[in-house]
């Protein structure tokens, strides 16, 4: 084998042209590719974030759903029971007033009918006296 200056020019424009690419194209290729690498990392990185967040969020949301869902079933429990325990008092005070109102009504008819009882016996008693006084005239 024979190295001439042919060779030697060769391997030194092939070693200039592997530095010259190396400068012109790989270097700014491998930076657009640092920088892309980068911008994909941090979006990744942005988008873990947010899901983070959103599934924060939504738990959150869940948990002010349930307490509010609790709080309405709470609160419908206690106002049944209040309208039912009005109910119940409503329902007593009518039951006592209508038992007043009766015997109120039963007294009032017997304090007429003995009135009414009175003033028959009267008028029993000038018939009869008239009566009496008729036959024996």
């Amino acid at each position: 084998m024979e190295f001439n200056a042919t060779f030697l020019v060769s391997i030194v424009s092939f070693i200039l042209f592997t530095l010259v690419m190396n400068k012109i194209f790989y270097k700014p290729l491998e930076n657009i590719i640092n920088e892309r690498q980068k911008y994909i990392d941090n979006m990744i990185s942005d988008a873990q974030k947010s899901n983070g967040e959103a599934e924060a969020i939504t738990k959150d949301r869940e948990e002010k759903l349930a307490k509010s869902q609790r709080d309405a079933k709470k609160l419908i429990a206690e106002k049944t029971d209040e309208a039912n325990k009005n109910a119940s008092d409503n329902k007593s005070k009518a039951v006592k007033k209508f038992k007043n109102d009766l015997a109120a009504a039963k007294k009032d008819l017997e304090d007429e009918a003995l009135s009414k009882k009175k003033e028959l016996d009267t008028i029993a008693d000038e018939l009869a006296e008239l009566i009496v006084r008729k036959v024996s005239a």
